[in-house]
């Protein structure tokens, strides 16, 4: 079913001038309603491939919201998981990064690659997570993990239209010469966590209009909360756990109010 409606839609651009022509054709000859009959299709056909094209590609974007929705709801969860299993920290830590950074690259397109670069040391950035790459991608020379530094603490997400036409604004990827990018902070409160980078292998594809912001912003929000919760070698601390879920110290009497 799915393969006859892709041959379907492939063959409607072809399919749909001839068509027109066809009923433009009939014009000259046609007289009264049959003349109009004529002008009516023609102008249908004219218009289905578009019409088609972007119904499908409206139903595409809902049904990947969707699926986002659900990853979202899962992260959620697991961020539970994160306090209330604390043994199981590192993978569910692990799975948390994999799925954001999976959503990221998804909304920003079929092709969209993107990486998550935790913040080591106040000064380093090293590569947790990443998709949609055949290979992992390399660690970031000093050059551009200090520009991606300077980035995640401007505190906004950045743009970059053309990686090879950055007009001297931040111009990396995450490598094979992708020529557009997102670079986007990813804090935990006022606490910075590192920075997500998003690409594409062509120029303006990952501009304001195509990748909401308000989405980036989202995903970097449940990501910079969950690295920070289940990060315990760079935070040091973590909600401590309960044994036998009872408090934890010894009770203390209050006075009460007569």
């Amino acid at each position: 079913m799915a393969v006859s409606k892709a041959i379907a839609l492939a063959l409607l651009p072809i399919v749909s001038p001839g068509l027109t022509y066809f009923c433009g054709s009939q014009l000259a000859r046609a007289e009264g309603m049959v003349r109009w009959c004529f002008i009516g299709l023609g102008a249908l056909f004219a218009i289905m491939a578009p019409l088609l094209s972007w119904f499908s590609q409206k139903r595409e974007r809902r049904n990947a919201v969707i699926k986002n929705e659900a990853v979202i709801s899962a992260v959620a969860d697991q961020m539970g998981t994160l306090v209330t299993k604390p043994d199981n920290r590192e993978a569910t830590l692990t799975t948390i990064r994999n799925r954001l950074t999976d959503c990221a690259a998804q909304h920003a397109g079929p092709k969209a690659r993107a990486g998550f670069f935790a913040l080591r040391n106040r000064r380093q950035l090293r590569l947790v997570a990443y998709c949609n790459r055949d290979t992992e991608p390399s660690q970031l020379d000093r050059r551009d993990e200090e520009r991606l530094l300077n980035a995640m603490n401007g505190k906004e997400i950045v743009y970059v239209k053309d990686t090879l036409n950055a007009d001297g604004n931040l111009d990396i990827s995450l490598g094979d010469s992708y020529r557009s990018a997102i670079a986007a902070p990813v804090y935990a409160g006022n606490e910075p966590q590192g920075i997500l980078l998003i690409d594409a292998p062509e120029p303006k594809q990952l501009t304001k209009k195509h990748v909401r912001a308000s989405y980036i912003r989202a995903i970097t929000h449940l990501l910079g909360t969950a690295h920070a919760m289940g990060d315990v070698d760079r935070n040091g601390r973590t909600v401590p756990r309960q044994p036998g879920r009872g408090q934890n110290g010894k009770p203390t009497p209050t006075q009460g109010k007569d």
